[in-house]
């Protein structure tokens, strides 16, 4: 990622907000696939995995490293571009800065993004993940004007050291376009379910961002 100091930083997708979801989809009998804006790798930030994120669980790493490594899965995805909309009642993106630089300007993961929603899906973002909700665009408008959502907030980017540095803030770029941003103290778990959109600010969030989409999904009847 090219901050605007003229440094790149490595970094990828985030697996606190990957697996926890991952596994409770799968728990609940849902059929998941994997896919990626042209069908490359996905990247893990390493720095995921760091013992500063796992102080109140220093046991996390070990098994996050270990459902990875249990999981080809994500080595071998999909290209969003061979995606059918048609064969997904949600979409659900992870969070990390590589999603940021991956997903903001992709065509192909905006008409996916807008398919799903305009055909009654549901759409799930956690983090950094609502990048993804960028590109989309139906009837050459953006469909979450309006909505209520949450992302990483501006304040656990200052906290995290990249405010300052950033290219673009996500919280910036989702109000601009008409996102109804609300935020919890940095760190503390917040999910914001609006309509067919739900969305989480922090790693802490996935467990009940999950179960929400769990229970849009049972209140639909529809598989993942």
């Amino acid at each position: 990622m090219h901050l605007s100091d003229g440094r790149d930083i490595a970094t990828g997708f985030w697996a606190q907000e990957f697996i926890p979801p991952f596994e409770a989809f799968r728990q609940a009998g849902h059929k998941v696939d994997i896919a990626t804006p042209e069908g490359r790798p996905a990247v893990l930030d390493a720095l995921c995995l760091a013992p500063e994120f796992h102080q109140d669980d220093p046991g996390r790493p070990a098994r996050l490293q270990a459902a990875l490594a249990a999981l080809p899965d994500w080595q071998a995805p999909l290209a969003a571009t061979a995606v059918n909309a048609e064969d997904y009642a949600a979409i659900f993106f992870p969070g990390g800065h590589g999603p940021v630089v991956d997903l903001a300007g992709d065509a192909a993961v905006g008409r996916l993004v807008a398919a799903i929603h305009g055909a009654g899906g549901l759409i799930g973002a956690i983090c950094h993940g609502p990048a993804g909700l960028l590109p989309a665009r139906a009837a050459g408008r953006w469909p979450f004007a309006g909505y209520r959502m949450t992302c990483f907030s501006p304040e656990e980017e200052r906290e995290a050291g990249l405010a300052e540095r950033l290219p673009w803030l996500l919280a910036e770029r989702l109000a601009a376009l008409g996102g109804q941003l609300t935020f919890a103290p940095p760190g503390q778990a917040h999910v914001v379910v609006d309509r067919r959109l739900i969305t989480g600010q922090n790693p802490a969030s996935a467990p009940g961002l999950a179960q929400a989409m769990l229970n849009a999904l049972t209140t639909r009847g529809a598989g993942l």
